[in-house]
């Protein structure tokens, strides 16, 4: 049994032991008093009522208060002789079953009754193992006594407790093996837990199966999905630690050309061999080198850099910076729009345009003919972009590396254009801050971008 079961078994345990002692003691100091003012509560309730009525009702009536009280009502004429008063009361008694061994009502008594006084007195019957308890008013030169028998209770409540002890005992035994049972069905989900948790822990990424339809198997799925989001985590963190592997490499790569040709001319220049060209190809790769890092300064912060929303046209935001392109180069672009120019996104405008701006100079860049397409449209009430170009790539793995640093420069990159290679890490990186969907697909030889934008009210 596992720690936190043993502590369960034996405090419920001394929980119910406790009970039942409390139950014993009450039996024995507080029940007696208990049963004895019920008991003279009867009697007195039942006097009470008797002041209400004459002397008639009294000597007539007076079943109707020993049924409704259970109590035995009696009365004699209170002038007689005391000694006569006595064995007349205990006749009247007798006829009513209630046989007593020590019954006087004294003269003193009587002499309180006739001063108005209602008394209650308690005769104890000794070896009969009982009392007579009674309550004594005069009521029209009548005495009456309305009385109850009480039976000793401490034979009665050492029964009672001798009774409870045995019962203890057995409920003791019982307690300690369910609380056993029941605690090892509440911590063996508890151990399974702690076994994914330490699973967890290792970077083993498991689940727990527990089905107690309580708090316990909420947390068991709060596990689940905390082992599967760690997970993904995890792999995404291991996924971005290779990927910077290869972008610091891509980037070494691109730094190290520039500063070869640097060295190299200025090597060129200290032993006399300038042609009048060299400072400027210096000049040209020294530029080339502040682009780059300018780009991957501007590139590493972005993530941190807060988003300025607001409401878009998007749609006239894209053909106005598209027009700026046809104007210089000359591409045959076609649009295909099924949405209204006036639809509306909430979006941060300036790095909405980064997005647009290096989509277009990609497609411009890397298409293998001069034709563009662009295309608008609204699926399932959200806002559908894609631009395509034909293309010299045919490998649909090389789509999972596309949006990586540098990925593409080397193997396809127009050498016509200039760039840093950051383009598509920067759109994939712009529409995640966004919470966009954003993808690419490589049909025939085509390929297409495309983004999806949730949109404004």
């Amino acid at each position: 049994m596992s720690k936190l079961g043993r502590k369960l078994t034996w405090r419920i345990s001394a929980v119910v032991i406790g009970v039942f002692a409390l139950s014993i003691l009450v039996n024995q100091f507080f029940l007696p008093k208990y049963y004895h003012y019920e008991m003279k509560q009867k009697v007195t309730q039942a006097m009470k009522e008797v002041e209400h009525w004459d002397k008639d009702q009294i000597e007539n009536d007076s079943e109707k208060l020993e049924a409704k009280y259970d109590v035995t009502i009696v009365s004699e004429n209170i002038n007689n002789n005391e000694n006569d008063l006595n064995e007349m009361l205990s006749l009247d008694l007798a006829r009513k079953q209630i046989a007593l061994n020590r019954f006087w009502v004294t003269g003193d008594t009587l002499d309180e009754l006739k001063n108005g006084a209602i008394l209650t007195k308690l005769y104890d019957q000794g070896k009969q193992k009982s009392s007579f308890l009674v309550s004594l008013n005069e009521k029209d030169g009548l005495l009456v006594i309305a009385g109850v028998s009480i039976a000793d209770y401490s034979d009665t409540a050492k029964i009672i407790n001798e009774f409870n002890l045995m019962i203890m005992l057995l409920g003791s035994i019982l307690v300690v093996a369910l609380t056993g049972f029941l605690s090892r069905k509440i911590t063996k989900p508890l151990e399974e837990l702690k076994i994914v948790a330490d699973q967890i822990s290792k970077l083993e990424f498991e689940k727990v199966t527990v089905e107690t339809k309580d708090e316990l198997e909420d947390l068991a799925t709060s596990i689940n999905v905390m082992s599967d989001d760690l997970k993904k985590a995890h792999h995404a963190l291991l996924r971005r630690n290779k990927d910077l592997k290869y972008f610091m490499a891509d980037l070494t790569h691109e730094l190290k050309t520039p500063l070869a040709l640097i060295k190299a001319y200025s090597i060129g220049i200290q032993d006399g061999l300038d042609d009048g060209t060299y400072m400027e190809t210096i000049v040209k790769q020294t530029n080339q080198i502040s682009v780059i890092i300018e780009e991957l300064l501007r590139f590493s912060k972005m993530e941190s850099d807060p988003l300025y929303l607001e409401k878009i046209e998007v749609r006239t935001l894209f053909d106005d910076l598209l027009a700026n392109y046809q104007e210089t180069m000359g591409m045959d672009i076609r649009m295909k729009s099924e949405t209204s120019p006036k639809t509306v996104i909430l979006a941060d405008r300036v790095k909405l345009e980064m997005v647009f701006n290096n989509l277009i100079t990609n497609a411009m860049k890397y298409a293998t003919t001069k034709k563009i397409k662009v295309e608008w449209a609204e699926r399932d009430g959200k806002l559908y972009f894609a631009i395509k170009n034909e293309t010299s790539i045919r490998d649909h793995e090389t789509l999972e590396h596309i949006w990586k640093p540098f990925y593409v420069r080397e193997a396809s990159r127009n050498k016509n254009f200039s760039g840093t290679g950051l383009g598509l890490a920067i759109v994939q990186t712009l529409m995640e801050q966004h919470e966009f969907d954003y993808g690419v697909e490589l049909e025939a030889d085509w390929i297409t971008f495309y983004l999806i934008f949730e949109k404004a009210e």
